[in-house]
């Protein structure tokens, strides 16, 4: 194979692994942010468990403060009871301390409510704890293998982008320099030739240079994509299947067969 024609062919294989290693450690940013963002969600969920609790607490106490206040209301109205001249004054306290009793059962049904209410949501506060406990740990664990993902990332880039300056070094400038600008524009800039077309983008190769191109012994481009394009024999389709051995069997019995008709008969003897 052409010395330059090989070299690039490891060279476009180097190139996409550092592409596509470079794309990965890229990643790496987002991928803690969505890990981080998952564990937001968790603890906002705790968040939200405690801060239902704590409204629901204010919410009651201020319920048993008005009810205290209510209940001092009708102990005066019922001290005023006592000096009343009249029915009609009398009556009018007693409306006053019904009513009065009436927003004090409706401050309790409201606070039995809230107790109902934080009671469920200590519950959900138990539940979005353990969550989030258990996604700490799960999350962790992601953000380390992230980490010592990146890590090997790095040592292979490393490793690429060695094995690909040495590669460069060993190709002609000119040959070297078509490729650097095919595969800027192409994101490829070697081809496989198959079935005498090329397979990046299946325009038809003269038969000539079909064959100059099996040789793989020149540097030949694409004229459709202008990638430089390479045969490899082992992508051959197969010969055909040689005839059947029941057939050939059959040819020879058939001969022998003519041969025998063809043998002159002997007279009898007297």
């Amino acid at each position: 194979m052409n010395p330059d024609l090989e070299k690039l062919i490891s060279l476009q294989a180097a190139d996409h692994e550092v592409s596509r290693l470079n794309e990965e450690i890229a990643e790496l940013p987002k991928r803690v942010a969505a890990i981080e963002a998952k564990l937001a969600e968790e603890r906002a969920a705790v968040e939200k468990a405690k801060s239902a609790i704590k409204n629901n607490d204010a919410a009651r106490r201020k319920l048993e403060v008005d009810i205290q206040a209510i209940q001092q209301k009708i102990s005066k109205y019922r001290e005023q009871s006592l000096d009343v001249k009249t029915n009609d004054q009398y009556r009018a306290l007693l409306h006053e301390i019904e009513f009065a009793e009436r927003e004090i059962r409706t401050a309790e049904d409201k606070i039995l409510e809230a107790m109902v209410d934080t009671e469920a949501r200590e519950k959900d506060l138990k539940s979005a704890e353990a969550e989030l406990k258990r996604q700490t740990v799960e999350i962790e664990k992601e953000k380390i293998a992230a980490r010592e993902r990146t890590e090997q990332d790095e040592r292979e880039l490393a490793t690429w982008h060695q094995q690909r300056q040495q590669l460069r070094s060993g190709i002609s400038p000119d040959v070297l320099q078509h490729y650097d600008r095919v595969i800027r524009a192409r994101k490829s800039a070697i081809a496989e030739a198959r079935e005498q077309k090329c397979s990046a983008c299946n325009v038809m190769v003269r038969p000539q240079t079909y064959d100059e191109i099996r040789s793989n012994e020149k540097i030949i481009v694409c004229d459709s994509c202008s990638r430089v394009l390479f045969y490899d024999p082992s992508h051959e389709a197969p010969p055909p299947a040689s005839a059947k051995p029941r057939k050939k069997k059959m040819a020879l019995a058939e001969a022998d067969e003519a041969e025998v008709a063809e043998v002159p008969e002997v007279p009898a003897q007297s």
